[in-house]
């Protein structure tokens, strides 16, 4: 009977002890668990896409672009906001200014009627490549009303404008086309990041524009699971100690 005693005591001794260590790996997966989530999250914030909206000022301080010089990301908008003067908008080739480029390039048609910064015409930019502008009222070219889209390499808006300055007449498409009229957007002038695309958070795949996916971290699952093979194993040397003691006492 005492040795049975014995070897209640001792097992009562020893089970707090393991509970405890099992209850510490619950704590741990979740903690694991929300590492995971946190690093997810972080990789979708990284993911997004960015796109902005330039505003441009047409004929407001005489004939003048402000500005006429622009920097915008590949999908970025630019609001070509027109004041009372007939202006106009079009595109031409570095190398032939105050001329279309084509039969279909941009033409936002002559704003007779503008007042204000309105109407406002908006221009998607498709590409990076240096994109070259002026405006299609009669002489208005050729006074140095010219501008240009993400300028680069050694062609410059004052050899534009210099070119510009010295052509005889000057042209524009037939019809407006290639953008929008509307009204100012609320965003003009501002740099926005929007997220496309959706977060699987099962699966640590975030996508935005493609896909990423997050490495690192282990799941709930899996710490679990080593969890209840860490208490089979306290048990076990639990039971054997408690027959080394019982063979100790008989």
């Amino acid at each position: 009977m005492m040795i049975q005693a014995y070897l209640c005591t001792f097992a009562l001794f020893w089970l707090p002890l393991v509970a405890a260590q099992y209850g510490r790996g619950g704590d741990s997966s979740s903690t694991t668990t929300t590492a995971t989530e946190t690093t997810t999250t972080a990789s979708s914030t990284e993911s997004a896409s960015a796109s902005s909206t330039v505003s441009v000022d047409v004929g407001e301080d005489g004939f003048t672009f402000n500005p006429d010089t622009i920097h915008v990301p590949k999908g970025g908008v630019v609001e070509f906001h027109f004041y009372p003067g007939g202006h106009s908008v079009a595109q031409a080739a570095f190398n032939k200014p105050c001329h279309p480029l084509s039969d279909t390039s941009f033409f936002s048609g002559a704003m007779e009627n503008a007042n204000d910064g309105k109407p406002v015409w908006s221009l998607t930019v498709n590409d990076t490549n240096p994109i070259w502008f002026y405006c299609g009222q009669v002489g208005h070219c050729a006074a140095g009303m010219v501008g240009v889209i993400n300028p680069s390499g050694s062609d410059t808006l004052d050899a534009f404008k210099s070119a510009a300055s010295s052509v005889s007449g000057q042209s524009v498409p037939a019809t407006a086309q290639g953008g929008i009229l509307g009204t100012p957007s609320a965003s003009a002038g501002q740099t926005t990041a929007t997220s496309t695309g959706s977060m699987t958070t099962s699966s640590s795949t975030s996508t935005a524009s493609g896909t990423k996916t997050s490495s690192g971290g282990s799941s709930a699952s899996a710490t679990n699971t080593a969890g209840s093979l860490h208490l089979s194993a306290d048990l076990s040397v639990l039971f054997l100690l408690t027959l080394m003691v019982a063979g100790f006492m008989i």
